[in-house]
C-alpha cells in the first residue's frame, strides 16, 4: 500500500512538474522573441474575458489595442488559449500582410468543420482560399455597378415602402429604430438577393418574413461558445461542433432556397439577382462535376445566397441604427445633410436616381464617419501561410527580427485604429469633416476590411443605407427624447458591433419635397 502510495505521489509531482514546464516554455514564446506581449493566464492566455462572456470580441481585442503600454508598438503577442499569436498595430504592415503579400494570409483563421455545418464552411466569408478562389470570381459580377443599377429599381420600392410606413404614423412619434431599420433590411436582402417581395411592414407572416424570423431563431439557439471557438479556438471547431447555421436553420434554406430557384425557371422571368447567378451557376457545372461532388458544389452554390443574409442583415441593420443615432445627436450634421438631400430631389423633380446617389458628397461624409466610430467589422482576423516555398515566411522586419511561423493566427483591431489619435484628431468626435472631397484618408481606415479578402457586398450596403436615410429624412427630422440611450453598450455575446440598448429616437415631421 505503502508503495503504491509512493508511486501515485511520484506520477502526480510529474505531472505537475511537466504542466509547469509546459506553460513556462508556452507561455513565454513572446518574451523569447523579444517581442512585447500581454501577460497570458495559464492554459486561457489573453482571453479570459472573451470566455467568460464578458466582453464582445471586437471590443476585447481593441482594449489591447488602447493599452497604453503598447502605444509605440507595431505589432503585440498575445495567446489564444496555448496558441501564440499576433495583434497587428501599424497601418503600412497591415497593408503588407493583406494586399502586397496576400498569398501568405489568404485564409481567415476563423473555421467551421464542413462536416458540421457545410453552409458555414463552404462560403465566402470562412472557406479556405481553394474554395473562395473559385467562388469570388463567380459573385462577384452581381455586385458590379452595372447589376446594382438594373437591380435599383426595385430596392427604391422598399425604400418607398418604408417612407410610407413613416408617414401613415403621423406628425410626431417615438420608434426604437433597430427594429425599423431590421425591417427596411430584411426588405431589401430578400428583394436583392431572393427576389421576394416581402413587405415587412405591412405583413409579418408572409414567405419572406420566414427568412428573417428563421434567421433570428439561429442568432438565438445557436450557443455563443460556438462563435467564440469558431472565431478564436478553429482547432477545436469540429470538438465543439462550432457552427454558423444550425442544422435546422440549414435545411430550412436549404429547402426554401432551392423552392424559390425552381419557381424562378418555371417563371423566366429574369432579374439580374443572387438567385439568377445561383441558376447561371448550376447550369453552367451540369455536365463538368463528377456525381460524388455534386451536393458539395451545390452546397458551396447555396453557401454564398446563405451567408449573405446572415452576414448582410445584422451589419446593416447596426450601421443604419447607429447612424441615425448620431444625426439625432448631432442636429446641425443632420441639418446640412437634409439640406443636400432636398437640393438632391430637387434637381431631380423628386425622384431618387442611381445616378444622384453618386453626387451627395456630404451624405458620402457622414456614412464614412459614422464607419469610423461604429465598424460594421470591428476586427480583422488572418492565418499564415508558409506552404509555398517560393513564398516563404512572411519576416516582421524591420521591427522585429521574427518569422512568423506557419499556421500563425494575426488580428487587427479596425475599431481601435478607427478611434487612435495617432491618425485622428479627437477621434472621440463625430466630425463628418474629416471625409471632406480632397482631404487624405489616413491608411488606418478599413470599415469593409482589406486586402482581395474586403467586403464582396461593399457597393450594395452603401446603396440601400443610401435609399433608407433619403426616404427617411426627406419626411423628418431626427431628435434623441426621453427614452434615448445616452451612452450606447456593445452587446457581449455577439461577432460585430451590435447595440445591446434600443435605440429610441423621436421622429418630427418636417417635409422637403412634396410633388
Amino acid at each position: 500500500q505503502m508503495f503504491i502510495l509512493s508511486l501515485s505521489f511520484v506520477l502526480l509531482t510529474s505531472i505537475v512538474l511537466l504542466l509547469v514546464a509546459w506553460c513556462k516554455r508556452t507561455y513565454t514564446f513572446w518574451q523569447r522573441h523579444n517581442i512585447p506581449y500581454v501577460k497570458p493566464l495559464p492554459i486561457i492566455g489573453t482571453l479570459k474575458d472573451v470566455l467568460t462572456m464578458k466582453k464582445n470580441v471586437g471590443v476585447h481585442i481593441n482594449e489591447i489595442y488602447n493599452d497604453p503600454v503598447f502605444a509605440k508598438e507595431p505589432v503585440v503577442g498575445i495567446y489564444m488559449l496555448h496558441q501564440p499569436a499576433l495583434l497587428i498595430r501599424d497601418p503600412e504592415l497591415i497593408k503588407s500582410m493583406f494586399v502586397k503579400n496576400f498569398q501568405n494570409f489568404h485564409d481567415r483563421y476563423a473555421t467551421v468543420d464542413v462536416s458540421v455545418d457545410p453552409f458555414g464552411a463552404l462560403n465566402m466569408f470562412l472557406c479556405k482560399y481553394g474554395t473562395w478562389n473559385k467562388m469570388r470570381p463567380k459573385f462577384s459580377p452581381t455586385f458590379t455597378s452595372g447589376k446594382l443599377k438594373q437591380t435599383f429599381p426595385l430596392m427604391v420600392k422598399v425604400a418607398q415602402n418604408l417612407e410610407k410606413f413613416l408617414v401613415k404614423k403621423g406628425n410626431k412619434f417615438v420608434l426604437e429604430v433597430r427594429e425599423l431599420c431590421g425591417l427596411y433590411t430584411t426588405d431589401q436582402i430578400s428583394t436583392i438577393a431572393f427576389g421576394i417581395q416581402a413587405h415587412s411592414f405591412d405583413n409579418f407572416n408572409n414567405t419572406a418574413n420566414m427568412f428573417s424570423l428563421q434567421n433570428q431563431c439561429n442568432i438565438k439557439e445557436r450557443p455563443t461558445y460556438k462563435i467564440v471557438v469558431m472565431l478564436l479556438l478553429p482547432r477545436l471547431a469540429k470538438l465543439f461542433r462550432a457552427e454558423l447555421f444550425t442544422k435546422k436553420y440549414q435545411n430550412f434554406l436549404r429547402t426554401s432556397l432551392n423552392n424559390i430557384i425552381e419557381e424562378r425557371k418555371r417563371s423566366g422571368v429574369i432579374r439580374n439577382d443572387l438567385i439568377d447567378t445561383l441558376i447561371k451557376l448550376r447550369q453552367e457545372a451540369e455536365g463538368t462535376i463528377e456525381e460524388s461532388e455534386k451536393q458539395t458544389y451545390d452546397d458551396t452554390l447555396l453557401a454564398q445566397a446563405n451567408v449573405f443574409y446572415l452576414a448582410g442583415y445584422e451589419t446593416s441593420l447596426s450601421f443604419l441604427s447607429y447612424t441615425l443615432y448620431l444625426l439625432a445627436k448631432h442636429p446641425k450634421v443632420q441639418k446640412r445633410l437634409r439640406e443636400e438631400i432636398k437640393c438632391c430631389l430637387e434637381n431631380e423633380n423628386g425622384h431618387v436616381t442611381y445616378e444622384s446617389l453618386q453626387n451627395i458628397p456630404y451624405m458620402d461624409m457622414v456614412m464614412q464617419e459614422s464607419l469610423r466610430l461604429y465598424p460594421v467589422v470591428s476586427f480583422l482576423e488572418r492565418e499564415h501561410n508558409c506552404d509555398d516555398p517560393v513564398l516563404g515566411k512572411f519576416s516582421l522586419k524591420p521591427h522585429h527580427d521574427f518569422d512568423l511561423p506557419g499556421g500563425m493566427p494575426i488580428f487587427v483591431s479596425t475599431l481601435g485604429m478607427h478611434n487612435d489619435p495617432k491618425y485622428w484628431d479627437n477621434p472621440e468626435v463625430f466630425d463628418p469633416e474629416r471625409f471632406a472631397p480632397g482631404k487624405p484618408i489616413p491608411s488606418a481606415y478599413m470599415p469593409y476590411g482589406a486586402g482581395p479578402h474586403n467586403c464582396i457586398g461593399g457597393r450594395l450596403a452603401k446603396l440601400q443605407s443610401k435609399l433608407g436615410f433619403i426616404h427617411i429624412l426627406k419626411n423628418f427630422e431626427m431628435r434623441s427624447c426621453s427614452k434615448t440611450v445616452e451612452d450606447l453598450r456593445v452587446s457581449s455575446n455577439t461577432i460585430s458591433l451590435v447595440c445591446e440598448d434600443d435605440i429610441h429616437l423621436e421622429f418630427v415631421k418636417d417635409v422637403l419635397w412634396e410633388q
